[in-house]
């Protein structure tokens, strides 16, 4: 059996740390399950990267309670209410952090459940999801138990991990990160103000959830975008023309404000492009709806008692490319938009809200 060391060194490629310094930091006991994670082990750490911890154990203890807790030891700790949830301190002489979470393994239980609801959900949703519902959903600690590596009490760990599903972690991921109209509607009304200073960090941001979600449907499961190139860097190699434009572009802007209108632009054919991949890719990631069960959901939105407009016809043209191919670039899109009106679309709107009515509590009415 590997010792303490010989286990991080393994997993992180880390020789000189302070062993006794760590575990002091660590607190850990008979019986739980210590989980290494983060940076170290996803291999986008840094020679000042934390070690990130996860302690879990059978229930609480007095490591959980404010009071109890041995807080002496650390520069900080976080808290909610009594519960202690994590501690932070640096190795003497040495810019390596302990970065340490308690949970108990019903709370575990309880978050995966807690998403395995949240993922039906998403399932049922065509639009960009908030994170109104992950109250219960600690979405950082699922996607380090997608790779973490335990070094002790293996056989609990994947106990614990039995239940973890990456892919559908992953969807998730992808719903709070794509489809977006109200965001490329903001985009536009800049753009015909000739603000294209707001409009370029619009379409960054645009570009940067959209590239987030290509690196989704390819099974990646962390949320977080500071890492977002060496995400996109592990891509099939494929798609390195695409992602080395969006990397420059995203890191390096524009050199002067001359060239903001045409960056706009160039951003939008990078998320059209984006869009084209994340349409392949779908097609294979067994957790993600299909293009056709995403279609279905676009059409079970509308209904003939809609109050039809421009607008609505280009938020589905807006929101269709996630799924179909033949609709317009977002450059047409945008100019139909500067001009307040509709861009031209092979959508049968009108023939998919054929016969239906409005849903309980969209047309004043209640359920």
């Amino acid at each position: 059996m590997l010792s303490f060391r010989e286990h991080i060194s393994a997993v992180a490629g880390m020789d000189e740390f302070d062993e006794e310094a760590v575990r002091a930091k660590i607190h850990l006991v008979d019986g739980d399950v210590l989980m290494l994670s983060g940076s170290l082990v996803d291999g986008s750490g840094t020679p000042s990267s934390d070690f990130d911890f996860s302690v879990f154990a059978p229930t609480r203890d007095e490591r959980f309670h404010r009071d109890t807790f041995p807080r002496e030891g650390h520069m900080r700790y976080y808290t909610s209410g009594d519960r202690v949830k994590a501690s932070f301190d640096y190795l003497p002489h040495s810019l390596l952090g302990v970065d340490v979470e308690y949970w108990t393994v019903q709370e575990i239980s309880h978050m995966l459940t807690a998403h395995a609801q949240l993922y039906d959900h998403m399932r049922s949703r065509a639009r960009k999801s908030s994170s109104f519902a992950a109250s219960a959903v600690d979405f950082r600690l699922l996607s380090r138990l997608t790779y973490g590596v335990p070094l002790t009490n293996v056989p609990e760990f994947e106990r614990i991990t039995a239940e973890l599903r990456p892919g559908e972690l992953g969807y998730t991921a992808f719903r709070t990160a794509v489809g977006s109209y109200p965001d490329f509607r903001d985009l536009a009304g800049m753009w015909a103000q000739k603000d294209y200073e707001s409009a370029l960090i619009a379409a960054r941001k645009l570009g940067v959830d959209t590239f987030r979600g290509l690196t989704h449907v390819h099974g990646n499961t962390n949320r977080n975008p500071k890492y977002l190139a060496r995400f996109l860097a592990r891509l099939p190699a494929s798609l390195s023309d695409l992602t080395t434009r969006f990397r420059h572009l995203n890191a390096y802007g524009v050199p002067s404000a001359a060239e903001a209108p045409d960056a706009v632009l160039e951003w939008l054919d990078l998320i059209d492009a984006a869009f084209g991949e994340i349409r392949q890719a779908r097609d294979t990631a067994e957790a993600f709806v299909s293009r056709q069960e995403f279609l279905d959901l676009l059409k079970h939105e509308l209904h003939e008692t809609m109050g039809w407009n421009a607008e609505i016809s280009n938020e589905y043209c807006f929101r269709a490319r996630e799924a179909r191919d033949d609709v317009p670039s977002l450059r047409e899109l945008l100019i139909a938009m500067e001009a307040r009106g509709a861009v031209e679309h092979g959508l049968p709107l009108r023939q998919w809200a054929l016969r239906r009515t409005a849903p309980a509590g969209e047309n004043n009415t209640s359920a």
